[in-house]
């Protein structure tokens, strides 16, 4: 479980960064909203609902709204 957390913190902090200067904002939003469902995928089947039930299920469009209005 360690190395798959390891491989998991050596992505984002290492290839992330660099695959992000090719994608839009939105594409990695859009990717990351898939990860995180995937991430669900893998729950036990109680656990999975759960953790879909607790997912953003914001739009993108809704997301820059709603952080346009932070500012």
């Amino acid at each position: 479980m360690m190395a798959r957390q390891f491989a998991h913190m050596f992505f984002y902090l290492l290839i992330v960064p660099f695959g992000l200067t090719a994608c839009t904002t939105q594409a990695w939003y859009d990717g990351m909203q898939r990860r995180a469902e995937n991430q669900c995928d893998s729950q036990p089947p109680g656990a999975r609902e759960d953790c879909l039930a607790r997912l953003n299920k914001k739009t993108y469009d809704a997301y820059e709204k709603d952080r346009a209005s932070q500012k």
